[in-house]
C-alpha cells in the first residue's frame, strides 16, 4: 500500500511526486488546509511529513525487507516558516537505518528506523523539519 492510498492522504490531496523528482510527495495548498492566519495548517503539514516518512521507508527498503509491520513510535518536529503554497516532501533514512535496517531485520526480526523529512514550498523555503522514529518488525510467514 502506498502512503497516498490512505483515506486521509486522499482527503488532503497528497500525490506521489512526478518521476525523476528529488522529493517524495506533494500536497497542494487548498482553502480547506488553511489555518486562522491563511497559511497551511500545522496538522496538514504533519500529515504530509508522516506520509512521506512511510513512503521513504517503502522506496528505500520495501523490496529488500518484504512484508513488515511498521508503526511510528516517536516524532520530533520543528516548524520553520509559514507555508503559503504547495508543499513538497523530501526524505531520507539516517545513516544507521540506511546501513543496518535490512541486516537487523533478517537477524533479529525487528528494527528501530529513523527517517528525516523536510517540507519545502516550490520556491525552496523550508517550512518543516522532522525526525520520525519507526518500529519495524518482520511479519512471520504463515504456517500451514
Amino acid at each position: 500500500m502506498k502512503a497516498t492510498d490512505l483515506a486521509l492522504s486522499q482527503l488532503l490531496g497528497l500525490v506521489i511526486a512526478p518521476a525523476g523528482s528529488n522529493h517524495l510527495l506533494e500536497m497542494p495548498m487548498t482553502p480547506r488546509l488553511l489555518n486562522h492566519l491563511g497559511t497551511m495548517h500545522a496538522a496538514a503539514q504533519f500529515a504530509l511529513a508522516e506520509a512521506a516518512s512511510a513512503e521513504c521507508l517503502q522506496r528505500h527498503f520495501g523490496r529488500a525487507v518484504g512484508e513488515v509491520f511498521a508503526v511510528v513510535r516517536g516524532v520530533e518536529v520543528k516548524y520553520r516558516k509559514p507555508a503559503t503554497g504547495d508543499l513538497l516532501a523530501y526524505g531520507a533514512p539516517d545513516e544507521n537505518t540506511r546501513d543496518h535496517l535490512v541486516s537487523e531485520l533478517a537477524e533479529r526480526g525487528r528494527f528501530s528506523a529513523v527517517i528525516r523529512i523536510d517540507l519545502k514550498d516550490r520556491t525552496g523555503t523550508l517550512t518543516l523539519h522532522a525526525k520520525f522514529d519507526w518500529f519495524i518488525a518482520r511479519v512471520p510467514p504463515p504456517t500451514d
